[in-house]
């Protein structure tokens, strides 16, 4: 499986959100393994908390068209729950 590949914004974003999600929640995610970035995409996508949705939605946003459709088909996140 190759791996995925983000843009600069969106890199700033997700580091972004793993602040706001360590602050909000105690719990670190290394963002240069695979693994773990993806747990935090799929954590936030579904958190309740609405600062960790609105940095969500501006990870999001930063995403490529393909990306998000990649991160769909690999399970990270759910159709509804990523909006471009």
């Amino acid at each position: 499986m190759d791996a995925l590949i983000f843009n600069q914004a969106s890199i700033f974003h997700l580091q972004q959100l793993e602040i706001q999600y360590r602050k909000k929640f105690g719990k670190h995610h290394r963002l240069s393994n695979e693994a773990s970035r993806n747990e935090l995409i799929n954590e936030s996508s579904v958190s309740p908390d609405r600062i960790i949705q609105k940095y969500f939605r501006q990870f999001c946003h930063e995403l490529e068209p393909g990306l998000i459709e990649e991160l769909i088909l690999r399970g990270v996140v759910k159709p509804p729950e990523i909006k471009h």
